[in-house]
């Protein structure tokens, strides 16, 4: 259901909408007028290109991975079903006490916590010891699609926190967001996605073009 938005004179100066193309910043607010009081929607593309963008011809996941990239929305899932949230949705909007409450599940966000470490040995008293949990790379595990090869978790945390990728967060898991979108990722229910730890090891998110192979591209409407 599309609901009554504002767009505040500073969104048009703002470096993360001046960055994108035009049809995106313009795809980017109908998303305002489509999620729910928490900034929360169903992911329809099909369904958003015939709402908003009727008369353009564009391709919607082309205009998603930008905005993905941009961090201005993410796309999960919850139960098998393609959610996406506008993370700074109640910066940009004064929401009405009479608007509805969502409906629309919330997105996982995993606290940084303390764990004891089991099996990691300190000295010769073979003790566990206390580790930060690296929330960043919970977000990444969080992210990474259900497949076979998603395995090795504490090899890949071991990894994640070797490069140091809590200062690249972002970037990596807005990549991982942009290949979730791609025909390979998707086709065969995942049976191409690749181990999170080969992604780590060969810096995936560093192939500058998003790791998307020109000939497989996006699967139209396919999330």
């Amino acid at each position: 259901m599309a609901r009554i938005r504002t767009i505040k004179p500073e969104f048009f100066t703002s470096e993360d909408i001046t960055s994108l193309t035009p049809l995106s910043r313009l795809f980017y607010v109908s998303l305002w007028c489509e999620a729910d009081r928490e900034g929360r929607l169903s992911w329809r593309p099909g369904t958003l290109k015939m709402r908003y963008l009727p008369g353009d011809a564009c391709d919607i996941e082309t205009l998603a991975k930008e905005l993905i990239r941009a961090s201005l929305i993410v796309i999960y899932e919850v139960g098998g079903k393609t959610f996406a949230e506008i993370p700074t949705f109640k910066t940009h909007q004064v929401i009405n006490n009479r608007e509805s409450e969502s409906i629309i599940p919330a997105r996982v966000k995993v606290a940084c916590t303390r764990v004891k470490a089991e099996g990691r040995k300190e000295g010769k008293e073979g003790k566990g010891r206390e580790v930060a949990s690296s929330t960043r790379f919970d977000d990444f595990w969080t992210a990474w699609p259900k497949s076979d090869r998603k395995q090795d978790k504490a090899k890949c945390q071991d990894k994640w926190e070797d490069l140091k990728l809590d200062n690249l967060a972002d970037k990596v898991l807005a990549d991982v967001e942009t290949k979730k979108l791609t025909r390979k990722w998707q086709e065969d229910d995942g049976k191409f996605i690749e181990a999170p730890m080969v992604y780590l090891n060969n810096r995936r998110w560093e192939d500058g073009s998003g790791g998307i192979n020109q000939s497989s591209g996006f699967i139209p409407g396919a999330i």
